[in-house]
């Protein structure tokens, strides 16, 4: 079957649930790091097209589903296996339509400051206690290599 293909099946059902692209183990937006999307796009811009979602046992599933942003197909993915992670896979089919949606999601993420950059200024005045002695040795202390 061809991507086009499958785009052109009727779905079993949609939804918004972006927090199906990444899991424990998988990452199909590898752009995004683990654990920053919403569960739902609050904008309704990008939609999930399942094709099949089974659930086998409450833990163990089997998923196949497209990924559109403004209703235009860019994506399948594939998961199965526990919470999806035994098995995943991703065909990007509009590697252009990929990237505008990567930056979509970026602006509905809840990515953290990771620099937080306020805490880190000092002034360059003030006395730092530990400036210059850290980890076990100091500036003007003796270094000497390990031998194993």
């Amino acid at each position: 079957m061809t991507p086009k293909d499958l785009y052109a099946r009727a779905p079993e059902r949609v939804d918004h649930a972006v927090g199906v692209l990444i899991g424990c183990y998988y990452n199909h937006v590898p752009e995004i790091d683990d654990g920053y999307l919403p569960h739902e796009d609050p904008n309704g811009r990008i939609a999930i097209r399942y094709y099949k979602d089974f659930n086998f046992d409450g833990r163990r599933y089997w998923r196949l589903a497209a990924v559109c942003f403004n209703g235009l197909p860019f994506m399948i993915i594939q998961n199965a296996g526990r919470e999806g992670d035994d098995h995943h896979k991703r065909f990007i089919t509009d590697l252009a339509t990929y990237h505008e949606a990567v930056k979509y999601i970026l602006t509905i993420a809840n990515i953290p400051d990771r620099h937080q950059t306020e805490k880190d200024v000092v002034d360059p005045e003030a006395d730092i206690p530990k400036l210059t002695d850290f980890y076990g040795n100091e500036l003007d202390g003796h270094f000497e290599r390990y031998r194993y």
